[in-house]
């Protein structure tokens, strides 16, 4: 069983915070603004402000603002600031007990699958891959801001509603691939592959087993997506898993060989390399991640993938909780 938390409504109290890398100071403002622009109340928390090196704040620091985040009753969402680096960090420093019984809304991508797959593995809470305070989702400009709709609707059909959002389909001009054919329902999960792979062999490592695994990542070359890739299969995730939904892969390019001569395989080359021979349904192109416009994905829910049609429908939200 999966808890669902309740939808937000107009008005509500929301937490922002920084588990990840620092922010300047006007991005802040941005961000809060358009929290605010969304219908919600901002409650900007200590690590928006801070820095402590490549990081927002301490390990103890960024862990206290998750942690009290969910503890308030008088919050009921949480929208991560940034991406970045610093998840991994803090798992251990998590309350997970107290988090599973205070469910909340909780948003973030990139990095902040490290805590997408945390809160799916150990609190069973349904959580959402979408953008951030400081996505550039809504642009401010004059004390105004302006939402990119395809991101926007997806992102209030996920958060303010307790109804699955039924089939799902690119923004216009982008098209859904097949990399195998067939069909696959289950709940999905996944997020970030630097962080998937990241998390491999800790108690947060994603569990993959007979769910829908959604893939993505930015600014890493093939070689690397490959080796990362290689790690999955080897940890039994694309064997155990009932289909596989790829995102996009921004600035994923192989590497010029030098001075041996040649370069890295192409992308494509390597998902049918290590990903095709597990003959599992594989869709491609479904733009969540690093991308504008961009769908939010309710991890935790039902999904019914069929790679022959080329769909994507989530069809359960889980157990609600008020």
């Amino acid at each position: 069983m999966i808890i669902k938390p309740r939808a937000l409504r107009e008005g509500d109290r929301v937490a922002v915070i920084s588990p990840t890398t620092p922010a300047a100071t006007d991005a802040v403002e941005k961000a809060e603004q358009r929290i605010r622009a969304l219908g919600l109340v901002p409650v900007m928390f200590p690590t928006c402000y801070s820095r402590y090196g490549h990081l927002a704040d301490t390990d103890e620091k960024r862990a206290a603002d998750v942690n009290h985040a969910f503890a308030d009753d008088g919050i009921r969402g949480i929208f991560c600031l940034k991406g970045g680096y610093g998840t991994m960090r803090i798992l251990n420093l998590l309350d997970y007990g107290m988090i599973r019984q205070n469910p909340k809304v909780f948003v973030g991508f990139s990095d902040i699958t490290g805590l997408h797959a945390a809160f799916n593995r150990i609190c069973r809470m349904v959580t959402y891959h979408g953008p951030m305070a400081m996505s550039s989702f809504g642009k401010v400009k004059g004390g105004k801001v302006k939402f990119e709709p395809y991101t926007y609707d997806s992102l209030r059909r996920n958060l303010f509603t307790d109804e699955a959002p039924g089939r799902v389909e690119n923004p216009e001009g982008e098209i859904l691939g097949s990399l195998v054919e067939g069909k696959a329902e289950g709940e999905i999960i996944g997020g970030n592959l630097s962080l998937l792979a990241a998390t491999l062999g800790s108690p947060y490592e994603v569990d993959a087993k007979g769910k829908i695994l959604f893939i993505e990542d930015i600014g890493e070359a093939v070689f690397k997506v490959d080796r990362m890739l290689t790690s999955l299969a080897l940890a039994g995730k694309f064997r155990d898993c009932a289909g596989i939904l790829m995102g996009p892969w921004i600035d994923c390019e192989p590497e010029q060989r030098e001075p041996e001569g040649g370069s890295d395989l192409p992308l494509e080359q390597v998902f049918r390399d290590i990903i095709v021979p597990f003959d599992k349904p594989v869709i491609t192109n479904f733009r969540a991640g690093h991308i504008f416009p961009q769908i939010t994905i309710a991890f935790g829910t039902k999904v019914i993938m069929d790679a022959d049609k080329k769909e994507v429908i989530f069809t359960e939200s889980g157990n609600l909780t008020l």
